[in-house]
């Protein structure tokens, strides 16, 4: 059984992606996986992984002392291989100074010099059939099913949304339409939200959902629509995806919700 360790400190949705990897390499052995503190979040519960380990990278890990602490902390564990799903020179570094034999990443990465093995990038594929590669870079190509998403929302995550749905008078059976207005980038943001709210409001429920820094953008929803329920920054990551489970629609820019 081989032991595998991935790589991938990237965005939310980019970490969301790489769960139809993590499952597929839970079928050889061992799967650990380095994230961010943010992204750590979204690995809860998840069977295919063993242990989430954080890093900091821009926070207490920034840095060159931070490089080293947890480069010495992977050693600690003998890994067979490294799946580098970000492909930084610094993620190829890390693995490298790790000790993990085999590195394997795409052949466009900036950190491909460090890599054992280097798989083509196909630009026409979806980046999760992309990232799937990197563990069968020759094998069948993923059906749809492979590629779907894996979060597993836990009891916690089920009771927060029961219990804003209770306090905003969501009954069962309800149409649910959930809007995600926010993105990192203001170049992503759609600007008709508040206008499609506004127009969906007497046929279903709305739920704006988010992070706390979409609040504003959440409020100028709630002025036109004003039975729209605003969740911003009252759920976490895995309860978001819960409700969004729930949803009958989902609209969003480009951003974490997409992918959740």
């Amino acid at each position: 059984m081989a032991s595998s360790l991935v790589i991938q400190t990237s965005f939310l949705g980019d970490t969301v992606l790489t769960t139809p990897l993590l499952a597929q390499l839970a079928r050889r052995g061992d799967v650990d996986v380095v994230t961010t503190a943010a992204s750590a979040a979204l690995l809860a519960n998840n069977p295919a992984v063993r242990s989430v380990i954080v890093y900091d990278k821009r926070g207490v890990d920034r840095g060159l002392p931070g490089f080293v602490a947890l480069a010495k902390r992977l050693r600690k564990t003998p890994y067979d291989v490294a799946f580098l799903a970000q492909g930084s020179f610094r993620s190829a570094a890390l693995a490298l100074a790790a000790g993990v034999p085999s590195r394997v990443g795409f052949d466009t990465s900036s950190g491909r010099w460090l890599y054992s093995r280097r798989v083509t990038f196909r630009d026409d594929l979806h980046h999760a059939a992309r990232l799937l590669r990197l563990a069968r870079p020759n094998g069948r190509p993923a059906m749809a099913d492979e590629l779907r998403p894996l979060l597993y929302p836990g009891d916690a995550e089920r009771h927060a949304v029961d219990a804003l749905f209770a306090r905003h008078g969501v009954t069962a059976g309800e149409r649910l339409v959930a809007l995600a207005p926010g993105s990192v980038w203001a170049t992503k943001r759609w600007p008709g939200f508040a206008e499609l709210a506004a127009l969906l409001q007497l046929d279903v429920r709305i739920v704006i959902v988010g992070g706390s820094d979409d609040a504003a953008l959440a409020h100028a929803i709630v002025s036109a629509a004003p039975s729209a329920i605003d969740a911003t920054g009252q759920l976490s990551l895995l309860a978001s995806a819960e409700l969004i489970g729930r949803a009958g629609v989902l609209v969003t820019n480009d951003s974490a919700p997409l992918h959740l």
